[in-house]
């Protein structure tokens, strides 16, 4: 064996020694930083070679949204790329672009993408609300944070966790509450002087039910065939009150992903 290999067999058995021991964030960041480390270290041995990028540059543009709408409602009707607008817009953790009173919130789009949606505003927000109608489980509902709050640590938190969250660092929580380690537990009441929006979500019993699945109705219908560019409220704007919704049911269609050019479609 070689030496390089018996070394890290040996890093492994320590860090799996010592784990048990380490405050809960550093016992998730070892282990990454070794099997990172073990990569480079034996990437030719396991046939693992950097592969040569094109970046393609592109100029983009900011574009101030006037009521709340997900990536995935601003990609049904643009025809974008999720990957693209998630990594144009990172800040929004949760996919979601709030609207909040005297806060202007912002989606960075690519520059040729930007016309296209001061274009279709108007139907942009009419898609959003029309989905948000038909939703059993409301979007997360976003609200100004206050000055400052009392967080209750649950299973599973972790500092880092709880600081991504609310937008501060872990050294300034540890100097807010007087901790001296990165160790919690379950029930501790921390104080937070949040730098970004608070995200609440609904979780009463009642936004929970799961809805039966209806039957497609019976009789005469239309076929459409899928065009490139489409989405389902797209063509759902070209059958007068046909939804989106209606779409789906007639068609056994739940993810975007099923909507291809050559699709056939049966319209009631």
């Amino acid at each position: 064996m070689s030496t390089k290999r018996s070394e890290g067999l040996e890093g492994k058995r320590i860090i799996g020694i010592i784990r048990h021991y380490l405050p809960r964030e550093t016992a998730g960041y070892l282990p990454a930083f070794y099997a990172t480390y073990y990569i480079f270290e034996y990437a030719e041995e396991h046939q693992l070679y950097s592969k040569n990028e094109v970046l393609h540059t592109f100029e983009t543009d900011t574009v101030v949204v006037k009521r709340q709408i997900t990536f995935d409602q601003v990609n049904k009707v643009l025809g974008t790329d999720m990957e693209l607008l998630t990594f144009l817009n990172p800040q929004y953790k949760l996919k979601i672009i709030p609207v909040i009173k005297d806060r202007d919130y912002t989606l960075t789009l690519p520059k040729f993408v930007t016309g296209s949606f001061v274009s279709n505003e108007a139907q942009i927000y009419a898609y959003a609300e029309e989905e948000d109608a038909k939703r059993e489980k409301p979007l997360p509902k976003y609200f100004e944070a206050n000055d400052r709050i009392r967080y209750r640590v649950r299973s599973g938190d972790y500092l880092g966790k709880i600081a991504n969250r609310y937008g501060v660092s872990v050294s300034s929580i540890k100097r807010w509450n007087g901790l001296k380690s990165n160790n919690l537990r379950v029930g501790q009441r921390l104080t937070i002087y949040p730098r970004r929006p608070v995200a609440s979500v609904n979780t009463s019993p009642s936004t929970q039910k799961v809805s039966s699945k209806k039957a497609a109705p019976k009789g005469e219908y239309s076929t459409y065939v899928v065009q490139k560019g489409d989405s389902l409220w797209l063509i759902s704007q070209k059958y007068p009150k046909v939804s989106v919704a209606q779409l789906k049911e007639w068609n056994n269609i739940w993810s975007s992903k099923s909507l291809k050019p050559g699709t056939k479609l049966k319209i009631y």
